[in-house]
């Protein structure tokens, strides 16, 4: 493209960068193209101008699988260089706040930041202020938000179809700040994005059943990005007030166990460790809506009295991938002035809960009441 609309640059060169695009188990999961670069090429008013990453072997593999030469091993000096005007953040999450607030403070318009958003509420207030004192459109990779199947329930639960919503209920099993972020951001879309107001729930800590259920890998590194390595639990240090990565590696996100979260209209979210996929029901006072199966299956069951259907909805996905309603999402807000659908706000809510969830276990998993008053925490994800 000789001359787009909007200039592009992304930081970091990984997985969600572009070489997820390769990686056949996504191919049915959500409609394709998946990674950031191939939504910017996707979408005609866009094209990534300029790639950054600290690693020339990261660099060095996207950039051969792509053919594509404009890279530079310094952010900062990318985007003074460039000026682009949307950046995308794909780096680990211990390594993603400085970019986002550089971005912010250097003239670009919008930003796509992957999840989770940061280490600490420290960084995310920082965060915070950055976009919005300096009006740029803001969007995270919390991808369901953007996606049509579950889009479409949200709004049918908006219209009243299950009466008032009073619980959410989530179904699956993963680490904190890396992934439930997914969680705890549909829930909040579904239920209208209630402000959290308090969270309680365990970790999973070294030694417990569920820490050996699920063994997980570390980044993948070596020639190619082939090789990866098992990635112990991360136990907390009270000394640096903070989870510690494993010897040999930088990332530190626990597993989490139950919690449930407390929302401002009466709500509930409830968090169930399940390994069985990734499912999501909303119960109200008139009936049930769900999206289970990561998505493909959607509806909403309006129930009478005694349990008797009264009306079946179904819902299936359509339209474009998630990645590239993000995008375009971003791109409305620029050209309009109306907010992202995954704004700094919005994504702040989110940010609450999940550092709330882990100072609950950290004080044996008591109620603890949001915002969160100590912002030091530290959790380092991937």
């Amino acid at each position: 493209m000789a001359n787009p609309k909007y200039k592009a640059a992304i930081i970091g060169t990984g997985r969600m960068a572009g070489l997820m695009e390769d990686e056949q188990p996504y191919t049915n999961r959500y409609s394709k193209p998946y990674s950031h670069f191939a939504s910017y090429s996707a979408i005609e008013e866009t094209e990534v101008v300029a790639v950054a990453n600290r690693s020339p072997e990261r660099m060095k593999v996207f950039c051969d699988r792509f053919d594509f030469r404009n890279a530079y091993l310094d952010y900062e000096e990318m985007i003074e260089t460039e000026k682009p005007d949307i950046v995308s953040v794909t780096t680990p999450t211990f390594a993603r706040a400085d970019p986002i607030i550089f971005a912010a403070e250097h003239g670009v318009k919008g930003i796509y930041a992957e999840k989770g958003l940061c280490s600490s509420l420290a960084e995310a207030d920082r965060i915070q202020a950055a976009c919005n004192s300096n009006g740029a459109a803001f969007n995270w990779g919390a991808s369901r938000r953007q996606h049509s199947g579950y889009v479409q329930v949200a709004e049918a639960i908006a219209r009243g179809d299950i009466g008032r919503p009073t619980h959410a209920v989530v179904f699956t099993f993963t680490d904190l700040i890396k992934h439930h972020p997914h969680t705890l951001d549909t829930v909040s879309m579904m239920l209208g994005d209630p402000k959290p107001v308090w969270v309680e729930g365990r970790l999973v800590e070294r030694g417990d059943p569920l820490d050996a259920s699920m063994p997980r890998m570390g980044p993948r590194f070596g020639p190619g990005l082939s090789q990866r390595l098992p990635l112990p639990s991360p136990e907390y240090d009270p000394d640096r007030h903070g989870f510690v990565p494993p010897e040999g590696h930088e990332i530190a996100d626990p597993l989490v166990d139950f919690y449930r979260v407390g929302y401002e209209n009466g709500a509930e979210g409830v968090y169930v460790p399940a390994r069985s996929g990734w499912n999501i029901e909303v119960h109200g006072t008139e009936g049930f809506a769900a999206s289970w199966d990561n998505g493909e299956t959607n509806f909403v069951r309006r129930a009478g009295m005694y349990g008797s259907v009264v009306d079946l909805q179904t819902f299936r996905p359509t339209g474009e991938s998630h990645t590239v309603n993000t995008i375009r999402d971003i791109i409305r807000e620029i050209e309009t002035g109306q907010r992202t659908r995954g704004n700094v706000d919005v994504t702040m809510q989110t940010v609450e809960a999940q550092f709330g969830i882990a100072h609950s276990h950290l004080q044996g998993g008591a109620r603890v009441p949001l915002p969160v008053s100590d912002r030091s925490l530290l959790i380092p994800g991937g």
